[in-house]
């Protein structure tokens, strides 16, 4: 039983940042294979610690956080947890973004890069979706369209938006595309065509030195990588 299709985005940006993904991979999958209320003992038990690879100890100190947030609720005497609607759970958040994000059973295995793909595909077709409507109005549309349009994301965006080190911004974007989360373009700029490996070329920019790099027959300034995104996006009221 898959009960669970559409994620809403805020709730990846939560596992993101503030790198609970693992907990909230526990609530999703409840979500996913659970009605409202279950009791998680016997063969459920032994279920959920095969799949997410987690022990007895980590299972219940998972469950005993997304306690601790109101995200599950538990029933003393029946012994009876309760899986909380996403409604409740923009209440408890103060989430306020309306996109939502398409999510399989199987992502849960690589939640984190999963996350940071959706997130970063939202600031991909936040970029390339405005339109004006009138003098000075803009929306954002999260339709499937336009496909494949690749922009620019700098990694300190990245970091400050995120909350994550260099370092991991880097690895997980290079693990979505490996998954084909992200689409990537190399970003660079044509400075001149360079007939012959010569250093002097390089001279010509000190401003630049340490982004030139030399490919095929030109001189190129390096900049953000340009990316898009295969996630399937939708709006949702939850509120």
């Amino acid at each position: 039983m898959f009960n669970l299709r559409w994620v809403p985005l805020p709730v990846l940006e939560k596992a993101l940042s503030e790198k609970q993904h693992r907990e909230i991979v526990l609530f999703l999958y409840l979500k996913m294979t659970t009605s409202s209320r279950v009791k998680i003992e016997g063969r459920k038990k032994s279920e959920i610690m095969q799949v997410l690879s987690i022990s007895e100890s980590t299972l219940y100190r998972r469950l005993d956080t997304l306690r601790e947030w109101d995200w599950v609720g538990y029933d003393e005497i029946t012994g009876v947890y309760s899986i909380r609607g996403f409604k409740r759970i923009y209440e408890l958040e103060k989430f306020k973004g309306k996109t939502a994000v398409y999510l399989r059973i199987d992502e849960l295995y690589h939640f984190q890069v999963f996350s940071f793909a959706a997130c970063v595909g939202y600031l991909v077709r936040q970029q390339s979706s405005w339109k004006r409507r009138g003098a000075g109005r803009k929306t954002w549309r999260s339709k499937q369209s336009p496909a494949y349009v690749f922009k620019p994301v700098a990694i300190s965006v990245m970091e400050n938006l995120f909350k994550l080190s260099k370092d991991t911004i880097i690895s997980l974007k290079e693990q979505a595309i490996d998954l084909g989360y992200l689409l990537r373009e190399r970003g660079y700029t044509l400075l001149h065509e360079a007939k012959y490996h010569d250093q002097t070329y390089y001279m010509a920019y000190p401003e630049h030195w340490g982004r030139l790099r030399r490919v095929r027959n030109f001189i190129v300034l390096l900049g953000p990588d340009r990316l898009s995104d295969k996630l399937y996006y939708r709006r949702k009221k939850y509120s």
